[in-house]
């Protein structure tokens, strides 16, 4: 007697439950081969993790990617963008500063030490010391030059001085006291009256304040 043929699950009501599935899971879920779970996967459309070896498997029905082009799943990360390298290069050429490694780990949620290798290695990304670390840079000329200007803007403000408000107070009360009184004269007097003010404090408490335009005669 011939049985029934057996009816084939399709492969979105097997995600419909768990978002996420291992190729354990699907092989026992689909009832076959792991080269059938694979052909059906590539003819559907599916996302394997980039973390954890690919281990992790989803399709575009369920995931939830970011505006980044991300979605986390527990323990699986996944990207529209591809592979971990692949990944690891877009951010690389859509950043406006360039990025360095552990500002990527922290986006990405894993080590990114070996794609960046990689990708050095094999001059599709370009390595730059900028300020205290290495940032990764585009391989295409244009991009890497405006990129390395944005980077070394950023590091030099964050290089001012940032003063505390016993020098913001101890500046006004001098201008109060004084309104022409040249910068030299402030670091002077705030010193007499025991509140060191360096020039480039000074400096940029007449930046924030806008105290050029304010004291103007």
């Amino acid at each position: 007697m011939i049985g029934r043929p057996r009816l084939e699950v399709e492969i979105p009501q097997t995600f419909r439950g768990p978002r996420v599935l291992t190729l354990p899971q699907l092989m026992g879920r689909l009832a076959c081969s792991r080269a059938t779970v694979f052909r059906r996967l590539r003819e559907h459309g599916y996302y394997s993790s980039y973390n954890h070896a690919g281990r992790f498997l989803t399709i575009p029905e369920v995931a939830e990617f970011d505006a980044r082009g991300l979605w986390f799943w527990k323990a699986a990360r996944f990207s529209r963008h591809g592979s971990l390298r692949d990944t690891v290069r877009y951010f690389i050429e859509q950043s406006e500063s360039g990025i360095a490694s552990p500002e990527l780990a922290a986006v990405l949620g894993v080590r990114v030490q070996n794609p960046l290798r990689q990708l050095v290695r094999d001059h599709k990304t370009h390595r730059e010391r900028l300020g205290p670390t290495f940032v990764y840079l585009s391989e295409r000329a244009a991009v890497r030059r405006r990129q390395g200007r944005r980077r070394r803007a950023i590091l030099k403000e964050r290089q001012k001085a940032v003063p505390t408000s016993r020098q913001i107070i101890a500046t006004l009360l001098e201008l109060i006291r004084e309104p022409q009184a040249t910068r030299e004269r402030i670091v002077l007097r705030c010193r007499r009256a025991g509140v060191p003010v360096p020039r480039d404090v000074v400096e940029a408490i007449f930046e924030r304040y806008d105290l050029d335009k304010k004291r103007a005669p």
